[in-house]
């Protein structure tokens, strides 16, 4: 059902030619270890597409969880509350 619905999703965007920008206006850490941390963002997306060539703005939150793997900081997780 993810797999079909996410297809169709995809076509519309590429279809609507559909654009997005974000930027990270604050960010916070929920918890952390030394090789584990999870963190809250803030996210200002600037969206536009051929319907609605007049940006839009949206706020998002996003929970993102990180894992030190071989000295890098990587995401493991992101969610979308």
């Amino acid at each position: 059902m993810y797999a079909e619905s996410s297809a169709q999703l995809e076509q519309v965007l590429i279809d609507n030619q559909a654009r997005s920008e974000g930027v990270v206006v604050e960010s916070g850490m929920r918890y952390a270890t030394t090789t584990k941390v999870e963190v809250l963002l803030f996210v200002d997306q600037s969206v536009t597409n051929t319907l609605v060539p007049e940006p839009r703005l949206d706020r998002s939150r996003v929970v993102m969880t990180m894992e030190l793997v071989d000295g890098r900081w990587l995401a493991s997780q992101v969610d979308l509350p």
